[in-house]
Parts: structure tokens; C-alpha cells; sequence
């Protein structure tokens, strides 16, 4: 047997041991069923739409046809969907709503392979060319297969608004997803047509916020900017959705629900720069990328997906953020999490609580010197024994 042979045969076999825990694909659609790009169709629930397949040397051809067939060339045994010189949107915002993971099984038996995620488009040879890239703020991975006249599988993690695949000789089956889970703070209280300017103030979720001004890439400030509650998507995911356009909105969590620890919210950039304001801390740059891993009002930053520009994308705040202010010139926000630490910061050294570490911090040490369990405030570093450790620690945080 030919390397080549065995190398489908065992993707055909991942394949289809993987179809042991998903849900079956297009078996709701009639068997021999024809799509053409311009049509569309409704399978368990998602709005799948067909559009041109771009060729290799970027031609497009509106030639093309998608087909419901039970073949086997995905490597399963139920429906699956061929695609013919075409392309096929999964629209999972217009429909389900945002997911955030995909994954599907294919065969792929000949010409090249278009694929988009949230908007964010490639053109290439096989499935494998993509592996491990991050395409429109998720990230690709070829479990299986990919190399061309082969089956496997493709597993992407992150947030997919909308999934575009298209091939020559494509089929595809099994593609699951997970839902979105409901965003902490959405901004559902928000009424659908609020208009903010500079000097406006409102409050969602109990969370004061106010608009300020935007600073532009030159160092120029103005202050004539919008924000409106928009539901497009485009910070993807589902229900309202700040749009910022020329202005920054501060939310005050010091003067409204307390401190927040471990502070994310989702974002859509989609032109112009990026103003970041943390506990006062300001920064002007180009994309939410360029924070990575900088240390930002005393909190840690960083950019898990997404961030390069035109694309959706996450940031997480890792310590306690009083006020976050997050600005640009198109740009979308929603899905804002953070706990709230009940108006207290977390200081080292602190034993009761009350943000001070003082002679009270000193005593409570030194009463429960030794051995502890279970609820030991002086074990402040968790090691089960109040000792000179803690002490230090109380006394190198002082005031």
C-alpha cells in the first residue's frame, strides 16, 4: 500500500471515530439537493448562503454548485455537502448567533480551497497551509488530514461570526459548533437608539460610564465624536453593542459597582487607532495587539485573539482596574466580565480587608502564629503556617 493510501485511511478513520460525538451534518436537507452561488439554505438551524470560489490565479467563477450527497468522500456514512467551484457561508451571527468553536470534517479531493473567518479571507492549496494561523481573530488547527486527496478534521477556537469554506472537489460533514456563552455586561439596558457625545454620561448595568474625547494618531484631540448602541455583530457577538466612532467611553468602576478584578471585554476594529486608558494610565496606538503584555495603570494587558486591525479580538486585564476607557475611530465593544472586588483593592499584606496594611495587619499575624487551616487571613501567602514569611510581607507593604 502506497503512503498516500494509508495516509487517507487513517484520516478517513479520525474522521470518523471523531462523528461519534457530533452532531450530524446536512441530514435535515434532502439527499441530492442543488445550491447555486446567488442561493441559500437552512440546515439544523444555521443559514448557510453560496457565493463565487476564487480559482488559484484570483479569477472568480459564479460556475460553480453545491450538492447534498452520501457518498463517503468526507469519510463518513451520513449526508455531507459538496462543494463544486463554490463557496458556502455558515452565518452563524444571522442566525444561531456567534459561536465559539467550530469544527467540521472534510474530504478534499482536488484544486485549491477558499477559506474566511469573520471576513478575514485566504486562498491556498490545502487545509494544512492554514494550520495554526489565527484567521479573523480564532484559531485554525488541522486535527487530521489537510494535505490534499485526504479527509480530516478542522477545529476552530475562538469567537466565528461567519464561516466561509469553499473548494473544487470539497466535500464536507459533521460541522459542530458551541454557542456563545451570554456576555456578563452586554449592554442590554442600553436603549437600541442611544446617541452619546463628548460630556454625556450613562449608566449600564450599574456601571457608570461617560464619553470623552479622542485623541488621533497625530496627537490631536477631538471632541465631536458619536456613540451609538448598534446590534450588527461586528464586536462578534450577539445583542447591542457599543460603537465608538471619535470618542472614548470611560467606565468608572471605582464610583459605581467598586473596583473590578480581571477585567475582558470583546472588541471589532475595524479603522483608525486605539486609545487605552487604564486607572489614568493612557496609550495611543495603532491596533489593541501593540498592548500585549504591557503593564498598563498597574494591570497587566494582553490580547488573547484578534488586535491586529480589521478583525475581532479580546483584551484581558489581569489586576484591579478603577476605570477603563477605551476609544477609536471605528470601533465596536461588547461582552464586558469582570468580579468585583466589593470596592477593596487587593494589597499584600493586608489580613482584614480594608485596604491598609498597619498595625492591625501586625497583630493578626502575630495571634495566629503557627499552624492554620481552612479560613487563616495572616497566611498570606497560602503555604498553611503563619510565619515570618507573613511577617515580612506585612511589613514590606506597610502604609
Amino acid at each position: 500500500m502506497n503512503t498516500k493510501n494509508t495516509t487517507i485511511i487513517a484520516s478517513c478513520l479520525l474522521a470518523c471515530v471523531s462523528t461519534t460525538f457530533a452532531t450530524p451534518g446536512y441530514d435535515d436537507l434532502t439527499l441530492g439537493s442543488t445550491y447555486y452561488p446567488g442561493g441559500s439554505a437552512v440546515s439544523e438551524g444555521v443559514t448557510m448562503r453560496f457565493r463565487d470560489f476564487q480559482w488559484w490565479d484570483g479569477t472568480w467563477t459564479s460556475g460553480g454548485e453545491a450538492t447534498v450527497g452520501n457518498g463517503g468522500w468526507a469519510c463518513g456514512t451520513t449526508h455531507e455537502l459538496g462543494l463544486n467551484n463554490i463557496n458556502v457561508i455558515f452565518d452563524y451571527i444571522g442566525s444561531v448567533g456567534s459561536q465559539t468553536a467550530v469544527s467540521f470534517d472534510f474530504g478534499e479531493h482536488g484544486g485549491n480551497i477558499n477559506l474566511a473567518v469573520n471576513g478575514d479571507v485566504y486562498n491556498t492549496d490545502n487545509f494544512i497551509d492554514l494550520d495554526g494561523l489565527i484567521i479573523g481573530g480564532a484559531t485554525f488547527n488541522v486535527v487530521s488530514g489537510g494535505y490534499g486527496h485526504d479527509c480530516g478534521r478542522v477545529e476552530i477556537s475562538g469567537l466565528v461570526h461567519k464561516l466561509r469554506v469553499g473548494g473544487q472537489e470539497l466535500w464536507l460533514d459533521n460541522i459542530t459548533s458551541t454557542p456563545n456563552d451570554p456576555c456578563q455586561y452586554g449592554y442590554e439596558d442600553l436603549a437600541g437608539i442611544y446617541v452619546g457625545n463628548p460630556g454625556d454620561s450613562f449608566t449600564t448595568d450599574g456601571i457608570d460610564c461617560h464619553i470623552t474625547g479622542f485623541e488621533w494618531w497625530g496627537g490631536t484631540w477631538t471632541f465631536s465624536g458619536i456613540m451609538n448602541v448598534d446590534t450588527t455583530g461586528l464586536a462578534c457577538a450577539t445583542g447591542n453593542e457599543l460603537w465608538v466612532n471619535n470618542c472614548t467611553v470611560v467606565h468608572d468602576f471605582a464610583a459605581s459597582t467598586g473596583p473590578m478584578d480581571d477585567v475582558s471585554i470583546q472588541f471589532g476594529e475595524y479603522g483608525g487607532n486605539i486609545n487605552v486608558e487604564i486607572n489614568g494610565d493612557f496609550r495611543n496606538v495603532d491596533n489593541f495587539i501593540d498592548l500585549d503584555g504591557s503593564v498598563i495603570g498597574g494591570v497587566l494587558v494582553s490580547i488573547p485573539y484578534g488586535g491586529l486591525g480589521n478583525d475581532c479580538g479580546k483584551m484581558v486585564l489581569t489586576g484591579t482596574v478603577d476605570t477603563l476607557g477605551l476609544g477609536g475611530q471605528e470601533l465596536w465593544l461588547d461582552c464586558l466580565e469582570g468580579d468585583s472586588n466589593g470596592g477593596q483593592k487587593d494589597v499584600p499584606g493586608d489580613t482584614n480587608g480594608d485596604g491598609t496594611v498597619n498595625v492591625m495587619d501586625l497583630l493578626a499575624v502575630i495571634q495566629a502564629w503557627g499552624a492554620c487551616s481552612g479560613d487563616c487571613p495572616a497566611d498570606l501567602n497560602g503555604d498553611g503556617t503563619v510565619n515570618v514569611m507573613d511577617l515580612l510581607m506585612v511589613l514590606e507593604n506597610w502604609g
